[in-house]
Formats: structure tokens, C-alpha cells, sequence
């Protein structure tokens, strides 16, 4: 634990923890040392950080609501989505989906009037259920993964030509 250390506030302390935790998962609220070299992250810098992040995220509406209510309330023709469901055929979350809420999902997804971009993984399944729409293959790598450098197929699907 660091001690002897002051923050300027509580959200400058999150900031800190979330930026010196793995894949910004807190789950000993500790920091990181090493004899060697330097943190990556410097405790001085945060108040540009936050003032960047401010800009950046100034005209972004984020909401925690079944996407269903976020699409109904927020749906109209200049409005540009970005979904991000859990991975088809993983269990890797609190609520995950089966093939029939993708299945949902990309029927609403054809109702819309705004624009969308989902993520998802590539697996057939995928592309034959999004498959009315333009679907873009990328690779990624992951840095919530246990051995680094492995690459992962994921799939940009969207509503438009980007």
C-alpha cells in the first residue's frame, strides 16, 4: 500500500487506482512499484488527464440501462450508437445472451434510425444472425489477457459504409 501519499480528491484517487490496476480492475486497492523503473503513471499529470477526458467526453451521453431503453429513448437520425453485447457463446459476464436476444438485437437494430457500430466476436454464428448488414473483420489484441501479444478476431458490424 503507498503510503505518505495525498490526493487532491476522491475521484482524483479512483483515477489514480484505475490507472495503476489491471485492465482497471480493482480488486486490491493497492498501486503498483518496481525497483527497476518508475510507475507507468504519474500521480502530476492527473489533473491534465482529467481535463482531456473532460473534452473529449463533453457531448457523450452514457447510460447503464438494458440497451432496449437506451435505443427507444435515444433513437433518431443523427444520434450514433456504439454497442457492445457480450460475446456470443461466452460466459464470461454477469447477464449474458443467448442466441435469441441476438437474434432480438439485430432485429432492432434494423429498425433504427440512428447509426450503430457493434463489436463482436467472429464466429458464424455471428455473421449469420448480423448478416442484412455490412460486417468489417478486425484482429485485436486484449489487455485483460493472462499471456500477452495473442491475437483475436472481432467483428465491426454496422448500419452504414464506413
Amino acid at each position: 500500500m503507498m503510503t505518505g501519499c495525498s490526493f487532491p480528491s476522491p475521484p482524483a484517487k479512483a483515477g489514480s487506482l484505475l490507472k495503476s490496476s489491471f485492465a482497471s480492475i480493482i480488486r486490491h486497492p493497492n498501486y503498483h512499484w518496481n525497483v527497476v523503473q518508475p510507475p507507468g503513471f504519474n500521480l502530476e499529470r492527473l489533473p491534465l488527464l482529467i481535463e482531456n477526458t473532460h473534452k473529449r467526453l463533453a457531448r457523450v451521453q452514457l447510460e447503464c440501462l438494458p440497451y432496449e431503453e437506451v435505443l427507444k429513448r435515444y433513437d433518431r437520425p443523427t444520434t450514433l450508437f456504439y454497442l457492445d453485447p457480450p460475446y456470443f457463446g461466452r460466459k464470461l459476464y454477469r447477464y449474458n445472451f443467448e442466441t435469441q436476444d441476438y437474434e432480438k438485437l439485430a432485429e432492432r437494430l434494423g429498425a433504427l434510425r440512428g447509426k450503430f457500430i457493434l463489436s463482436l466476436n467472429d464466429v458464424p454464428e455471428v455473421r449469420a444472425i448480423f448478416r442484412e448488414f455490412p460486417i468489417k473483420p478486425v484482429t485485436t489484441t486484449y489487455t485483460a489477457q493472462k499471456k500477452s501479444g495473442r491475437r483475436y478476431g472481432e467483428v465491426f458490424i454496422t448500419n452504414f459504409a464506413p
